[in-house]
């Protein structure tokens, strides 16, 4: 039998994947805490009514760390992640590693968590750029997150408007960026839909960097 036929065999817990099926049972595992995470957002287990943008995280990687050991997956989640391995520079908002002891603990799968709306009017346009070069996109562009990753991801907690008013928009400022005079974006790091219901929102996208390409799968929350 296959290693992927045993993943959910709760008798086999150390089968070694290759690392772009754990880069697919990641995201897959993102998708299926959604409805977890909703679902404590509505309890009455939290009373702090107004959340930050590290408290969503922090809520949501909670709930995927419960749903990691009830589904028995081959990987653990951890938030802030500083890379002592390739020296990228900054923190992850959280990250995905493997479940084995005596192999290599560094991330197969970054992830970097963003509001939109943006908090604040000045950083409207963070989640594709900021100050520092701290925008959530560009942070991938860059490498200060995620170096020598080839695919990577990002969290986006919707608060208001729709998921077609935040795709067109965030499309609209990364042509705009397209545009500009010895300008490193392009226009086809467009955001494209991928999947969609009423709760969640997939998009994928490339970002380029100074001597290779980054894949971001983003995934959008609505919980306005």
């Amino acid at each position: 039998m296959i290693a992927e036929d045993n993943i959910f065999n709760l008798s086999q817990p150390n089968i070694e994947l290759p690392q772009n099926r754990m880069i697919l049972l990641a995201k897959k595992c993102m998708v299926e805490t959604v409805v977890h995470f909703k679902s404590y957002l509505k309890s009455e287990f939290h009373t702090k009514k107004k959340l930050s943008e590290n408290d969503l995280t922090q809520l949501y990687t909670k709930q995927a760390q419960i749903h990691i050991r009830k589904k028995d997956y081959p990987f653990n989640i951890e938030g802030q992640y500083q890379d002592v391995y390739n020296q990228s520079k900054g923190f992850s908002d959280f990250f995905f590693y493997p479940n084995e002891q005596n192999v290599e603990l560094s991330s197969i799968y970054s992830v970097e968590s963003k509001r939109l709306p943006s908090p604040e009017k000045k950083r409207e346009k963070e989640y594709v750029i900021g100050d520092n070069n701290n925008g959530g996109i560009e942070r991938y562009k860059t490498e200060k997150h995620g170096k020598s990753l080839s695919e990577c991801g990002l969290l986006g907690f919707v608060e208001d408007k729709d998921f077609k008013h935040w795709n067109a928009t965030i499309n609209g400022w990364i042509d705009d960026l397209s545009k500009l005079p010895q300008t490193t974006w392009k226009s086809d790091e467009i955001l494209s839909e991928t999947d969609d219901n009423t709760d969640y929102c997939i998009l994928k996208s490339i970002a380029y960097r100074a001597s290779n390409k980054v894949n971001l799968t983003h995934l959008w929350v609505l919980i306005n």
